[in-house]
């Protein structure tokens, strides 16, 4: 399956079959530090290149993982 997340800074990935070890990622929750999920970039995130935002609070979308 998709999901769409939104991320405060831009994540830099290659396509996990290119790489699996910076095609990877996982999400840890902040409050306790436990892994919440794991994911695996494709070539539709890696290819994307998102224009700088204008100021602070600019919009995240177009970040599809």
């Amino acid at each position: 399956g998709r999901v769409t997340l939104r991320t405060a800074e831009p994540l830099a990935l290659d396509p996990y079959d290119r790489s699996r070890r910076t095609g990877a990622f996982l999400l840890i929750d902040p409050a306790d530090g436990t892994t919440l999920t794991a994911g695996m970039a494709g070539d539709a995130l890696a290819a994307f290149s998102p224009v700088a935002p204008a100021a602070a609070g600019a919009d995240d979308e177009g970040w599809d993982f």
